[in-house]
């Protein structure tokens, strides 16, 4: 009975599509792309600073589940034109003892709806809509706007983007204005707030193998003129594998801004080398950044697309890439063993020291990680990490800070 009565409905759809001189609902899905992500995170992240527990810089002192699903539709409109829309749920849920209970209330959401234009004569592609930003300033900061992507020239990729608004009430993790206590002191760092924000520019990028670069440009209305570079190379030497890279990020603010913000032209660069030998994979780097005593910025939203290992202390005090002040100087080391081809276990360290200007006390922060993760099969993994991070103030009478992040997660991709 079921079958039968779906039958007659799908038969009185069809119907009436082909009544309004419509394809039928079997023509109008055969040419679409479904795709998508199913995660679960657990997440415990405590900060000990003397006898007192705070919530930690990632997350909450209580237990967190969070959940997040995308849905993902492509569908072919003509011979040039496509459509993508993506569906997401997302929660962070608090666990035993909070009181906020299981959600099951929110839904689905649009997070990004656009049209995709392709003319293969020009090697041109062109998105309009809500999409992913996709700059090496951003994660997966999402805005309105335009994109053109052109790959006339073999190896080289050209781009140009226009973006009107962005997500940052949603995403949480972009430059805005920043209010925190460090060191007994009551701190500000007013910066770039992107929900009122605009951002257009330009890109280069060039895949040479075994040389590859990236040049950016970009400017943020009433703000700052960005600029990056980065460049890559790849060798082998027997049966090992090597990747050096290296980045520079710069911004020059407007000069209003500069004295409203108390703000200073901001420099990034880090370098690192990886290698994979057999089973083994390593890296190790450098990273400096941020000024003693003025605010700047690096990128705009979360890490960026650049060199920045580690959890934790990229996001502590005096540290944040989204606006921050402090000058920066970190080294780090990773090393990991993969058991066959599904298993991984690896080490990280992250160490360094962020410096002040006078009257406010240096902090020599280090933070150590053990990680695993096990490849169950192509689209479903699982893994996890333990993230200890270490801050020592050279200040009398100022308490040392320790934080423990814990993640376990779920991930499954379609």
């Amino acid at each position: 009975m079921k079958l039968v009565k779906l039958s007659l409905v799908a038969a009185l759809a069809a119907g009436a599509f082909s009544a309004a001189n419509a394809v039928s609902l079997e023509e109008a899905i055969k040419d679409v792309d479904v795709s998508g992500m199913f995660r679960y995170r657990f997440e415990s992240d405590r900060r000990d600073i003397g006898n007192t527990i705070e919530d930690g810089y990632n997350n909450s002192k209580e237990n967190k589940h969070r959940f997040k699903s995308q849905l993902n539709f492509k569908a072919a409109l003509d011979d040039n034109f496509k459509a993508f829309v993506q569906f997401q749920y997302s929660t962070n849920e608090a666990g035993f003892g909070t009181g906020n209970g299981t959600n099951t209330h929110d839904t689905f959401a649009v997070q990004q709806a656009y049209l995709e234009y392709t003319n293969e004569a020009y090697a041109t592609n062109v998105t309009f809509g809500k999409m992913e930003v996709g700059s090496i300033w951003t994660d997966d900061l999402v805005g309105t706007g335009a994109k053109v992507l052109n790959n006339s020239i073999e190896g080289l990729t050209f781009a140009g983007y226009w973006f009107d608004s962005f997500n940052a009430e949603d995403d949480g993790d972009t430059a805005a204005s920043l209010s925190t206590k460090t060191n007994n002191k009551n701190q500000h760092f007013p910066v770039i707030n992107m929900a009122k924000s605009s951002l257009y520019g330009a890109a280069v990028l060039g895949d040479f193998d075994p040389f590859a670069f990236q040049i950016w440009a970009a400017y943020s209305n009433n703000y700052a003129f960005l600029y990056a570079v980065d460049a890559s190379y790849k060798f082998a030497f027997n049966d090992a594998n090597f990747k050096i890279q290296a980045q520079y990020l710069g911004n020059s603010i407007d000069s209003d801004t500069e004295k409203r913000l108390d703000a200073d032209n901001s420099n990034f660069y880090a370098a690192q080398i990886q290698a994979n030998i057999s089973a083994f994979d390593f890296q190790a780097g450098v990273v400096g950044y941020g000024e003693k005593d003025k605010n700047t910025i690096v990128v705009l939203e979360d890490k960026g697309r650049i060199i920045a290992p580690g959890e934790q202390i990229f996001y502590s005090h005096g540290s944040r890439l989204t606006g921050d002040m402090g000058e920066n100087f970190f080294y780090f080391a990773g090393l990991g063993y993969t058991f066959a081809e599904t298993v991984r276990v690896g080490f990280d360290y992250i160490g360094g020291k962020t410096e002040y200007a006078a009257g406010i006390s240096d902090t020599d922060k280090n933070e150590y990680i053990a990680r695993v993760s096990y490849a169950y099969s192509p689209k479903l993994t699982f893994s996890g990490f333990y993230s200890y991070l270490t801050e020592d103030f050279n200040m009398n009478g100022v308490h040392d800070s320790d934080d423990q992040f814990i993640r376990l997660e779920a991930l499954y991709k379609f």
